[in-house]
């Protein structure tokens, strides 16, 4: 649509052709839409476009669904007086610029909203009306952002609808809803996952100096803000992020432990919790046994304590079924002898004669891990070996000791919770 208004002109008017456009469209019986009654009643959230058209919303429309708001800002350019926008995805180093003055009501500014191209102050609107925030509909669901190993599935709204101005009041209530999705397990770890997505970026260069590239091998790199892409250069001691943010539903680890059943996995670049019934902040939890808002009362708590085992050989003394859940064992006497654990029929802790050192099966950042930990004295001699895994157990778990010599005794004990169907 042309205007006769340059670009000073803030007062716009159509162009011959447009307006033989609009009279064509009213003529031909195509305007029907616009018949119902307008709801301006002198609130100033009724006449001001910008309130409910962001930057980003004005983009789309005069450059398509890609487009989005310039990053940048020129000095030589009010900011209400150009319509700036990027617009390719992946492209933040140049803009197209229109010269339109950006709608009535766009913010332009903190607590300054665009008026007649100008940005003022809510003053210069000439009126006290508050705008509060309303929500927009919600979209649709995405789509599941993994295959396998549990994925994020999402939708989201936005408080444009009006947005709050002129001191109004935010919207109340979350912006997104998130469930997990095929959860069915990948063949190899979550860990593995997170590593391969680093490795993803050992072609890209890292300008650690200007116009100097260097390459690296990239892997994983637990810790603060971790679902920031964060990777560590493999033999290095440095961490970087290698991009916008890991794919929702990387599992990471949260600040605190969380709570029994509760996933954490990233979600647009945070680490977020899911309850166990795979919804966002559900607060669900699994009781004792195992069961999602469960009441406790499918298992038993039972436990015992050890003393036998063969010299100079491996012996099974608890075998921990499916679904058992809250597992703790400890072997008071390491000095003389040390456990090991077969998960599948394999040894994922010992098993070659020697003691083991701390473990996370199959990686800390799993589900219903096994954990090995080796205590020591201040002296650095073995205290207590300690074996923890929370469960529901996917796999039946064998729990080996091996006695150094016959008469070195071990001396441990083990607790846990099996379903009311299940037997050690």
């Amino acid at each position: 649509m042309a205007s006769d208004g340059g670009y000073n002109s803030v007062d716009l008017t159509w162009s011959s052709c447009s307006r033989q456009q609009l009279l064509t469209f009213f003529s031909e019986g195509k305007a029907e839409c616009v018949k119902d009654l307008p709801a301006l009643r002198g609130s100033l959230q009724d006449w001001k476009p910008g309130l409910y058209y962001g930057v980003d919303d004005q983009c789309r429309i005069a450059f398509g669904s890609t487009a989005r708001a310039c990053s940048f800002t020129s000095p030589d350019l009010a900011a209400c007086r150009v319509l700036s926008c990027h617009l390719e995805p992946d492209d933040d180093s140049s803009c197209k610029r229109l010269l339109v003055p950006l709608l009535d009501g766009t913010e332009c500014a903190p607590d300054q909203w665009c008026l007649k191209g100008h940005c003022v102050s809510p003053h210069n609107f000439g009126s006290s009306v508050v705008v509060n925030g309303s929500w927009s509909g919600w979209s649709e669901f995405s789509s599941c952002s993994r295959m396998c190993g549990g994925g994020v599935t999402r939708r989201t709204r936005q408080c444009n609808n009006p947005r709050p101005a002129f001191g109004g009041r935010g919207c109340e209530g979350p912006d997104i809803e998130a469930e997990l999705c095929h959860q069915q397990p990948c063949e190899r770890t979550q860990l593995d996952f997170m590593a391969e997505q680093c490795s993803q970026t050992d072609p890209d260069p890292l300008y650690l100096q200007p116009n100097t590239a260097s390459f690296y091998k990239w892997i994983p790199a637990l810790g603060d803000e971790q679902c920031r892409y964060m990777c560590q250069s493999e033999g290095e001691n440095f961490i970087v992020s290698r991009g916008s943010h890991f794919v929702d539903g990387t599992r990471c680890e949260a600040d605190s432990p969380p709570p029994f059943g509760a996933t954490a996995a990233c979600l647009q670049g945070r680490c977020r919790l899911f309850g166990c019934d795979g919804a966002l902040r559900s607060g669900k939890v699994r009781d004792v046994c195992g069961v999602c808002d469960g009441d406790g009362s499918t298992c038993s708590l039972t436990s015992d304590s050890y003393s036998g085992g063969q010299a100079k050989e491996y012996s099974t003394f608890l075998t921990l079924p499916v679904n058992a859940t809250r597992v703790h064992i400890v072997n008071m006497a390491p000095l003389f002898t040390h456990l090991a654990v077969t998960v599948g029929g394999r040894y994922v802790v010992a098993g070659s004669g020697s003691m083991a050192l701390n473990i996370t099966h199959p990686s800390p950042l799993d589900e219903n891990h096994l954990e090995y930990r080796l205590h020591l004295t201040p002296d650095l001699l073995p205290e207590t070996e300690e074996v923890t895994a929370n469960g529901p157990l996917k796999q039946e778990i064998n729990i080996q000791v091996r006695r150094r010599k016959t008469h070195l005794q071990p001396k441990g004990r083990w607790g846990g919770a099996l379903s009311t169907e299940s037997a050690v």
